[in-house]
């Protein structure tokens, strides 16, 4: 996607990308990083980390989920959770974008999911 198209998809999604919306998520216990990223690139992040490859990589997992789910004919896709030896990822809709949560693996994932729910209620 050409810069100029990707700025101009930003402009028309900044009210979702307000810092306090993204620390929401962020605040909860356990919670090591938010990213906010549209078609593979980052858009807005919180927290430390590699937010170029992680946007691109939660974006083929996003594909790959859609497709399962209309291949299986299980409905919409709500959510990703990824859960390996020492980390959590979860990756979810909010608006035009996603979102991708770094969490260490004793996250709470009900109060983040709680606060996720929260956030994408108010992108609407």
């Amino acid at each position: 996607m050409p810069a100029e198209t990707r700025k101009s998809r930003v402009a028309e999604v900044s009210h979702l990308l307000d810092d306090n919306r993204l620390q929401v998520i962020q605040r909860q216990p356990g919670v090591l990083a938010v990213l906010a990223f549209y078609e593979g690139f980052p858009v807005k992040s919180v927290g430390n980390g590699d937010f170029e490859q992680v946007a691109a990589i939660a974006e083929d997992f996003l594909r790959a989920g859609e497709r399962i789910t209309t291949d299986m004919r299980i409905g919409v896709l709500d959510q990703i959770t990824l859960e390996a030896g020492e980390k959590k990822c979860i990756i979810v809709p909010y608006g035009d974008l996603s979102l991708c949560i770094i969490t260490r693996a004793g996250a709470n994932l009900g109060l983040i999911r709680l606060a996720i729910r929260h956030l994408q209620a108010m992108a609407l």
